[in-house]
Formats: structure tokens, sequence, C-alpha cells
């Protein structure tokens, strides 16, 4: 079945990359510059910090997944300014934001792979699997949006 997708997205912005950086780690704060995502819940005590999400896509369509940041994930360290999460929920993967400085600015790329867990979506994804991804897409662009706007970038 076509459940699985793997995800690349990268721009460039006019802000230091600690700033960038420092916007990522609050996995709290995403709902608050993210449009497409709303923070549900989660976790910032000792241990690996949590955020409940509902990520809302244009289609109108929901999903909700936790991110349990995860700074060694099996098979690699970490490269610097990089932050990694795994995924679980309506989704089971993993995805990766990294920082890094480019020009006067900072290059940010976010990757990630997923199976589609939720059910109604696991069912139409074999049959809307490129429309599926396109929604990714724009909420990703959102990502960025939010992100230009929350950093005066």
């Amino acid at each position: 079945m076509r459940t699985h997708y793997r995800f690349d997205h990268a721009w460039q912005l006019d802000a230091a990359p600690e700033a960038v950086l420092a916007l990522l780690e609050d996995l709290s704060g995403y709902g608050a510059w993210w449009p497409a995502v709303r923070v549900t819940g989660g976790s910032s005590g000792t241990g690996a910090r949590t955020a409940d999400l509902e990520v809302r896509a244009p289609l109108g369509y929901r999903l909700r997944i936790t991110l349990t940041e995860d700074a060694h994930p099996a098979g690699s360290e970490p490269l610097p300014h990089e932050l990694r999460a795994s995924i679980s929920g309506d989704l089971q993967g993993w995805c990766a934001w990294s920082v890094e400085p480019e020009g006067v600015g900072t290059r940010v790329r976010f990757a990630q792979e997923v199976q589609v867990r939720q059910r109604v979506l696991r069912a139409l994804s074999p049959l809307l699997h490129g429309a599926l991804a396109r929604q990714h897409g724009a909420v990703m662009r959102s990502a960025e949006a939010g992100m230009r706007r929350a950093l005066g970038a």
C-alpha cells in the first residue's frame, strides 16, 4: 500500500541561526507561529520533551500526532544545529529540522519520513497519495511563512 511518505523542504531566512533554532526548540510554541498547527499538550520536564499537535491540512482533515525529542536516533549522531523527533499517533515515523548559517542568514531544512496510521487516510492514501503529499507541501509553506513573520525575516 502507498501509505509511506518521505518529505524534504528547505528555505532561506534572513535571521540568525540561533534565533531560528530557539524558535524550533520551543515545541510548545509551534502553534504561535505555525498557522496549520495547534499544540494540545506535551511535556518539557525531565527526560525527552514532547508536544501533542493537531495539524490541520487545507482540505480540512486533521492529524493528531505526538513529537518526542530524539537527540540520538538509532544509527546516527545528530548534526550541529539539528533537532530530531520521533512521531507517533495518526502518523508513525520521524522528522528533523536542520539549521545552518548561509550567507547573512540561515538555511532551514525539514525532513520527514512517516507511515499513515489514521484509518481513513490510510484507506485513501493509495488513491490520493499525490494529493496528500501536496497537502503536506501547503502545511510546510505555512510553516515557512509563519517563521518569517515570527522572526521578522
